[in-house]
């Protein structure tokens, strides 16, 4: 079976994406603090070698600190203090890391998936291929048989005239229908595609709903509901994140109603 996606929630991307920058930058950001916790240490063993004895024969030499005349005490001071909270500073750093690699990565995946609406609008979206795990294995091929012979011909029987009015045949019988929960008459599905909304022009029209809520369609003998955009439908207490197959007994929520599917099985 062969599908289109219309529509990416651009809260779930932004969900998805998040969950996925926290677990892509957690190790870049325990190396990031493994590195500035490092380069603390050296900064603080570069700036102590700037202290040393300049020799001069029959004296005990000249004693040079250059760390007052490059005005660099209080930067000193600074890297002693970081220097004694090692652990800390590397923690530090690679939350901060993670932190910033999560929220980016979760905007860029809500707005791919914006931009992905947007482009479906004009060009149908992305077709996929959905495999029926539980569909019917496909029948045998059936032996060949004899051909049997011709029969004689018969007499044709003569074929009255039409009527003005020929009868008109009578009008399928739906096969599924939704029933609400608590009492109340039940709404017949198609057995093509039958829109709900609050609309008046859709096929069942409920208080409440979306203009265009979702559809239900009947299609290669299944019953599939496609949520619209509306983040309100649900089947069985899940969300409804594209489409879902409905089967006899499943409860349905659209809105703040809540409906059993009855399937007639031929």
């Amino acid at each position: 079976m062969r599908y289109a996606v219309r529509r990416v929630s651009p809260l779930s991307a932004l969900l998805y994406g998040l969950l996925l920058g926290l677990v892509a930058w957690l190790l870049p950001g325990a190396l990031l603090g493994w590195l500035a916790r490092a380069a603390v240490g050296q900064l603080q063993a570069w700036l102590a070698a700037l202290n040393f004895v300049l020799p001069i024969p029959l004296t005990e030499g000249i004693r040079i600190d250059l760390v007052p005349l490059l005005q660099l005490s209080e930067t000193q001071a600074q890297l002693g203090a970081l220097a004694g909270r090692g652990p800390s500073l590397a923690i530090v750093v690679a939350l901060a890391t993670a932190a910033a690699g999560m929220l980016l990565t979760g905007v860029t995946a809500m707005l791919s998936a914006v931009v992905y609406n947007l482009l479906a609008r004009s060009f149908g979206g992305v077709e996929v291929t959905l495999d029926a795990l539980d569909a019917p294995p496909a029948p045998r091929p059936a032996q060949p048989t004899a051909v049997p012979r011709p029969a004689p011909p018969t007499a044709i029987p003569a074929v009255p005239p039409p009527t003005a009015n020929p009868p008109r045949p009578a009008r399928p019988v739906p096969h599924a229908w939704l029933v609400p929960v608590g009492g109340g008459e039940r709404l017949p599905l198609s057995d093509g595609t039958t829109r709900i909304g609050s609309a008046a022009d859709n096929d069942i029209v409920l208080a409440g709903l979306s203009p265009q809520h979702a559809e239900i369609r009947r299609e290669s003998g299944r019953y599939l509901i496609y949520d619209l955009g509306s983040r309100r439908t649900g089947v069985n207490d899940a969300q409804v994140a594209a489409v879902h197959m409905l089967k006899d007994g499943f409860r349905v929520q659209l809105g703040q109603g809540e409906f059993l599917v009855q399937i007639v099985v031929e």
